[in-house]
């Protein structure tokens, strides 16, 4: 046996099948699906995503001067709760990107807010399907500035 891993010709031929092999091994193993283990749920959602009604702009970079303008992102904040797999209830937040709807009850609301006219504390409301909702009006506030702000929603909704 010694005779024949002595022959260099013998050891080439012997490196050369041996190489082969953890080639095609390697390639088999690299190549074969792997088993994944499905993980479980750790948490179950125990109620859906709900708005906080907290908002806030994003920008992707902060402009050094506050005077220069700068694209701004509309973010809102949702939550739910989640029960663990202990049965503890947690609470989890997430920032998602406002909708068009929402976009146009934030603006509606400074709107009413910087409007001279009309200073009667209103509680803004969802702009549904393009139309504007009428702003629900605090009971003590008067009841002459209710019917113009009635009129201008109208007006605006006919323009």
């Amino acid at each position: 046996m010694s005779q024949y891993l002595a022959d260099p010709s013998t050891l080439g031929i012997l490196l050369l099948v041996s190489s082969a092999i953890a080639a095609i091994a390697l390639l088999m193993l690299y190549m074969s699906p792997r088993q994944k283990k499905e993980l479980e749920e750790t948490v179950t959602a125990t109620s859906d995503w709900q708005p906080t009604g907290k908002i806030d702009f994003h920008c992707a970079e902060t402009p050094k001067d506050d005077k220069v303008p700068a694209s701004f992102m509309l973010r809102v904040e949702d939550y739910r709760t989640v029960e663990s797999i202990s049965g503890v209830e947690h609470m989890e937040i997430r920032w998602r990107n406002a909708t068009l709807a929402e976009a146009k009850s934030v603006v509606i609301a400074h709107q009413n807010a910087t409007e001279v006219a009309a200073k009667t504390y209103q509680l803004p409301k969802l702009v549904l399907g393009g139309k504007s909702v009428e702003p629900t009006v605090a009971p003590a506030a008067a009841q002459a500035p209710m019917a113009a702000q009635t009129r201008r929603v109208e007006d605006k909704a006919s323009a």
